[in-house]
């Protein structure tokens, strides 16, 4: 490998052994790799060890996105690369990358992911590569990196950007392995989806008839209008999930606000014992 590249690789972990290795070894050509890790209980950090002394530690929260500003902030060059623990940077997009910023192209710069779900490499439902492009490379004065879930790139006004558009140079994630996987995050991050509405930190639905709408759009536009046709069955099946993951977001969100909580769960088990209590009295 020549001559390390001058930028700031931020990767945030939490109990990623099985994937870490690969990932670090796609970046590095970097000369400075951040790892962010919300206290992972397996070896991530052991192997991270081999491949920086860079590693800081972020509380845990149940994802990612509230510890990638800090990530940024531990970034020693100006500019800077978001890889996560289960993405692939290939070598084209590795040249790509070198020649943008050698040659100072932009300075906010979007790349496409091949995203692979249950061991295939999806063409439409808004994980084909091209649907699915990130703000990933940046200068740190263009870029703030917002809490939110799924919604974490603020780009500054006045800022070049420049969208890449040959899936070779983008990303390879191995977004799920199975169903058990998918549904496993699904009901993590729909906890985080209604707690962020439930906070105010994402807008909610204001009604309803517009969460209907919201849940079969989400499944129509995938499967229809971002093609997820083209995935055979398994595409149908992962637009009704992504339905589901609405569903189960308005859910969880009108629960919280009946119980006036982003953790009803112990007010909901106080209740059932009240419930209990009644009925038993009821022997006398």
């Amino acid at each position: 490998m020549e001559e390390k590249l001058k930028i700031s690789v931020l990767i945030n972990t939490f109990n990623e052994e099985k994937n870490i290795r690969n990932c670090l070894e796609s970046v590095k050509w970097a000369d400075d790799i951040v790892i962010v890790d919300m206290y992972s209980e397996d070896k991530t950090i052991d192997i991270a060890k081999s491949y920086t002394d860079r590693i800081y530690f972020f509380e845990r929260c149940g994802y990612a996105d509230p510890a990638r500003q800090f990530a940024l902030e531990k970034a020693k060059y100006d500019w800077c690369l978001i890889v996560d623990a289960d993405e692939l940077v290939p070598y084209k997009m590795f040249l790509r990358i070198k020649d943008i910023v050698e040659k100072d192209q932009a300075d906010v710069v979007w790349f496409p992911r091949n995203n692979y779900f249950f061991g295939q490499l999806l063409q439409g439902n808004g994980w084909g590569a091209l649907q699915d492009m990130h703000p990933r490379l940046f200068k740190k004065d263009f870029m703030e990196l917002s809490p939110a879930v799924h919604s974490i790139f603020r780009i500054k006004r006045g800022a070049r950007e420049l969208f890449i558009k040959d899936p070779e140079e983008g990303f390879i994630h191995f977004n799920y392995i199975d169903v058990e996987h998918f549904i496993e995050k699904l009901n993590r991050y729909t906890t985080i989806e209604a707690e962020n509405m439930f906070k105010g930190l994402k807008p909610k639905p204001n009604s309803f008839l517009k969460e209907l709408y919201l849940i079969i759009r989400e499944i129509g536009g995938r499967f229809l209008f971002r093609q997820g046709y083209k995935d055979g069955v398994i595409g149908f099946y992962l637009a009704v999930l992504m339905g589901a993951y609405r569903v189960s977001s308005f859910l969880k969100l009108k629960i919280m606000e009946k119980y006036n909580s982003n953790k009803p769960r112990e007010k909901i088990l106080s209740d059932y014992e009240n419930i209990a209590k009644k009925v038993i009295r009821e022997y006398g």
